[in-house]
């Protein structure tokens, strides 16, 4: 499986050509993320993206725009390409799941502020998540529910590999929670596709 997204991802398509293998890539990438989905709790969960989750969030976004033009490709791929993580990194993407439009207004702003408590753990070494587009916290910004973060740390390659405990720490007054990562979850950052970059 893993080979055969790995081919996939090493290009980027236009929408007539993803059209032709999208379902594949459906089925691919939703064995693929299985194991990167962390639940934190009953609102939040974090997804731990690489090369493969990005490139398959570039491709949907270029399709769904609905025309075959390589400048919205090209568009897309300057968008997320800074979400793919390099060498000693790591890239998170933050969900609040909200369920209705009461939901957005009246709850989801008491979540502001929580790209700034999140925190990897590894053998009691806390490393800080922060923002891979900080105009996204600009003064006046409305309330997200998406965020997008990276962790980087001088070793963190071989901190990853080496530690039997890595945990994400959420330290905001809405989740205050630690969640251990299970052994799939860290199976699956290890392996993790970096560092990749696509030429339009």
């Amino acid at each position: 499986m893993q080979s055969r997204l790995m081919n996939l991802i090493s290009k980027i398509y236009t929408p007539s050509q993803y059209s032709s293998i999208r379902e594949e890539v459906y089925r691919l990438i939703s064995e693929y993320k299985r194991s990167r989905y962390v639940p934190i709790n009953e609102r939040v969960t974090v997804l731990f993206e690489d090369a493969a989750t990005v490139w398959f969030q570039i491709e949907e976004t270029a399709y769904l725009e609905g025309v075959d033009d390589i400048n919205v490709v090209r568009e897309a791929v300057k968008t997320y390409a800074p979400m793919v993580p390099g060498s000693n990194e790591l890239t998170i993407t933050v969900f609040i799941n909200i369920n209705n439009y009461d939901e957005l207004r009246n709850l989801l702003p008491k979540y502001n502020g929580i790209e700034k408590s999140i925190k990897l753990v590894i053998n009691n070494v806390e490393l800080e998540a922060t923002p891979i587009y900080p105009e996204d916290y600009a003064p006046g910004s409305l309330p997200r529910s998406i965020h997008y973060l990276k962790v980087t740390g001088k070793g963190l390659d071989d901190l990853i590999k080496s530690s039997n405990s890595v945990k994400l720490r959420i330290t905001h007054p809405m989740v205050n929670k630690e969640v251990t990562l299970s052994n799939d979850s860290l199976e699956a950052i290890r392996a993790s596709l970096k560092g990749i970059n696509w030429v339009i």
